[in-house]
Formats: structure tokens, sequence, C-alpha cells
């Protein structure tokens, strides 16, 4: 399934430590493209990393 505009903005937000809403933390993680650290710290997962590698092609 592709990722929409507004998922891929989301996942470049977080890969450029742009703030984002608790909505979009909540998608990116229960979607499994982030892990959310204890101290609120947001990060891409591999599976993030590699959806947002596969829209730069």
């Amino acid at each position: 399934m592709a990722l929409t505009d507004d998922q891929l903005r989301i996942l470049r937000d977080i890969e450029h430590t742009t703030p984002i809403s608790d909505g979009d933390t909540d998608w990116a993680v229960h979607a499994g493209y982030a892990a959310l650290a204890e101290d609120g710290d947001i990060d891409l997962t591999q599976t993030g990393r590699e959806a947002l590698a596969a829209d730069k092609r």
C-alpha cells in the first residue's frame, strides 16, 4: 500500500525533527513507521526509513 502525501510529510517531519501533532505521532508509531522513547523523542524505524527511501526513488 502506497503512503499518502500527508503520511510521507509526517515521516519527513520526523526525519528532520520538525514538531508534529499527537495524532501524527500516534499514526506513525501505531503503523510501525516510528518509535517513541520514554522521554518523548520520536525516531523513524527501519520501516519508516525504507518508506522514505522508496519515495525518493
